[in-house]
């Protein structure tokens, strides 16, 4: 009796052990299927992955994700079986609230599209026009009235334009010109015409953008022998042109004070007269252009920014040029941007991700003030960087992606690593970051940002070990918003990372690897600077870099964690890489060497490595880059204490980053033979023979859209 009551046991263990793994692995296919959809651009073969999970899935909310998503891929293809998709979700899984609410508004909008098509307006399209154009959002401008053109500035600052047709770049530079002050004639020299942030015309013969520092506002014209400056700033100030009203007399522009207190000001083309518009507190978290898009008729601008100091939501609200009134649009707990107005200035088209998936949306607007609750336009259209509408309705928007993940390489002693590297998981493939090896070497962490989307603060994201030895994973979710910047303790038992319990504030926590309970350590507020933290080697203290908001040197601080006592290590002009609240960069700016004697150091990814004594002595260079535009992002010891590891990188460009190892008593640094794209986070196995890194690979295409306000008449 007693053998089949343990027998019964071990069939009801064995029961629930395989159903929690039918779960896992359903999970872990919807995962694979997202990756081949979202970062591969895969559709048919996410499809089939998530058709798989709807059919082996026990967990209804799972299944009806990935049939809702089957709907979402053949609405991306235009094939007509994403209406039947989109109503399976919603006869076949009723209880599912959320899901079934996306796939009604996805029906909704495919059925107006279809509604335009039988009444013979040209049919909706989306197509790539520009593969992998190697340059950033802010080197970007916007598309020409007409369409055939990118106003651009390339990666050494040069002004130009991207025309579509022929796929060259067009330069206004290497001209003999006369350089005009507003109202004189002034001679100038040969030379080129540099700047960034050019914003065309309304009439597409003129743009306008900033150079020399952004202290002066240009304008250049196709008649014109050379640029005039429109407006020239006062010392410390900066001019950013936004947009042009639609008669070409007024330029929008951000006028800030070392980057900080932005006003929104509208220039006369004509005299270079100024006037303030509003005031703001902060610079939105997107940059000075999303302040504003004037309506055709230049009677209103629309834009969005944070409603709060603290806030990662952005809302947007539509200022009369007047100054009059300032109106609310679309305000909502979620993320909106605003992309932009319909050519006869009746709607203002938007993104956000309140659905959960960024979509478009419509709004329609009558003397300024919005009408009834906005309209879905097209789900999942991804995170989207508006480049602006054509003066006959066509979007044009850059598209990015970031997949992040970690690797190990092997790193045989004194010699260079020979074979490459392999992903240290295949679980949630391009999200997952912060890699760091145990003290004894026998397991991996890694943070894995699987539901973050595109803002890697949006959602609580596993903090996984995985096991070197058996190859088995386990997760802990800690009660924080987010986390980044893991270290182990000494012990093993802890791991300390930077993280969020209230928004706007981050901190320092201890989380136990058991338990996932978190202890708060230290708080820091708003726009601090500061980076990740590193234990003494008794783990009684912590190391880090931190720069009040408003402070113009950093300093390196050692803490006592038991009496919170605080200490200066160093103090210099640099900046820490992470902005409280703002942004997480995968660095590693400080590390403790292996006898706790000395901290190595780079100042806010700089061309400097340095170490300093823990007890607070003379710091000293190790190394400083000789390449102009050479810089250190991440470092780590070899366990010998003899030697550094660093990756530098290249600026402007910054496509392939390279490892190096040099001796901490100074020489020339030796290649390791290891080159991969944005490499950071690195840390070296105990035993020396391995190393771990993230590396992130950017996906940028420039895509049009057309047709797709088709009740708009266009002109």
């Amino acid at each position: 009796m007693k053998k089949l009551s343990i027998l019964i046991a071990i069939l009801i263990l064995l029961a629930f052990s395989f159903g929690s793994l039918a779960v896992q692995n359903g999970y872990d296919l919807f995962q694979k299927a997202l990756a081949k959809e979202r970062a591969e651009g895969n559709l048919e073969e996410a499809i089939a992955l998530y058709q798989k999970v709807v059919e082996e899935s026990k967990n209804e909310s799972l299944a009806a994700k990935a049939q809702l998503r089957i709907g979402i891929c053949y609405e991306k293809l235009g094939k007509q079986e994403a209406q039947k998709a989109y109503q399976k979700v919603i006869d076949n899984y009723p209880q599912q609230l959320d899901s079934v609410k996306t796939a009604k508004e996805k029906l909704s909008s495919l059925m107006r599209v279809q509604e335009v098509a039988k009444k013979d307006i040209k049919g909706f399209s989306i197509q790539k026009i520009w593969e992998s154009p190697k340059l950033g959002r802010g080197n970007l401008g916007e598309v020409s009235p007409d369409g055939r053109y990118l106003s651009l500035s390339d990666l050494d600052g040069r002004i130009g334009a991207y025309e579509f047709a022929t796929q060259k770049r067009h330069y206004i530079t290497r001209k003999f010109f006369t350089e005009k002050k507003q109202g004189t004639s002034e001679t100038g020299n040969e030379t080129f015409i540099e700047g960034w942030l050019p914003v065309w015309s309304p009439d597409g013969k003129k743009i306008a953008f900033s150079r020399e520092e952004s202290s002066e506002l240009c304008v250049f014209g196709s008649n014109d022998i050379g640029p005039i400056v429109l407006y020239e700033t006062k010392r410390d100030e900066q001019i950013i042109p936004i947009d042009w009203s639609s008669d070409g007399n007024t330029i929008l522009a951000a006028l800030a004070k070392n980057y900080e207190a932005f006003q929104a000001v509208l220039i006369s083309v004509r005299d270079g007269s100024i006037r303030i518009l509003k005031t703001y507190e902060e610079p939105p978290r997107s940059g000075p252009r999303r302040l504003g898009i004037f309506s055709p008729d230049g009677r209103y601008i629309a834009g969005d920014f944070e409603p709060q100091r603290d806030s990662r939501s952005r809302d947007i609200f539509i200022l009369s040029v007047d100054g009059r009134s300032e109106i609310p649009v679309a305000v909502h707990p979620d993320d909106d941007l605003a992309l932009g107005w319909s050519p006869d200035g009746k709607k203002l088209v938007f993104a956000s991700d309140r659905s959960g998936t960024w979509d478009i949306w419509a709004t329609d607007v009558i003397e300024g003030k919005p009408q009834g609750d906005p309209r879905l336009i097209m789900g999942d259209i991804g995170a989207v960087w508006p480049l602006g509408f054509t003066e006959k309705g066509s979007f044009y928007y850059l598209l990015e992606r970031s997949l992040v993940d970690i690797y190990t390489a092997a790193l045989p002693a004194g010699k260079k690593i020979l074979s490459p590297p392999e992903k240290a998981t295949q679980r949630f493939v391009g999200r997952n970051v912060f890699p760091e090896w145990s003290p004894d070497g026998k397991y991996l962490s890694y943070v894995s940002m699987r539901d973050a989307g595109y803002d890697r603060f949006s959602s609580k994201s596993p903090l996984c070990i995985l096991s070197m030895e058996t190859g088995a994973e386990r997760e802990i979710v800690p009660e924080l918003r987010y986390i980044w910047g893991t270290r182990w303790s000494p012990d093993g038992k802890f791991i300390l990372a930077v993280g969020s319990e209230e928004e706007g504030k981050e901190g320092f926590y201890k989380i136990d690897i058991h338990s996932g309970e978190i202890t708060s350590i230290l708080q820091f507020d708003f726009d601090d600077r500061l980076s990740e933290p590193e234990w003494s080697h008794d783990g009684n203290k912590i190391f880090y870099t931190y720069m009040q908001g408003a402070q113009k040197e950093a300093q390196i601080v050692v803490c006592d964690l038991e009496t919170k006592e605080k200490k200066e290590i160093y103090r210099g002009e640099f900046n820490p890489s992470n902005i409280v609240g703002r942004n997480a960069f995968f660095a590693h700016e400080l590390a403790l060497s292996p006898d706790g004697k000395l901290l190595a150091f780079n100042k806010g990814w700089s061309p400097v490595l340095m170490v300093v004594p823990t007890d607070g002595g003379e710091a000293r260079e190790v190394w400083r880059m000789k390449e102009r535009g050479e810089q250190i992002s991440t470092i780590a010891w070899m366990p010998d204490g003899k030697e550094l590891i660093y990756v530098s990188y290249q600026l402007p460009y910054r496509a392939i980053d390279e490892t190096w190892r040099i001796a901490v008593d100074g020489g020339e640094p030796q290649k390791l033979g290891l080159s991969m794209e944005r490499m950071n986070w690195l840390s070296v196995h105990p035993d020396g023979h391995q190393i771990v890194f993230s590396s992130i690979q950017r996906i940028k295409d420039v895509w049009m859209m057309e047709n797709f306000l088709p009740e708009i008449e266009k002109k």
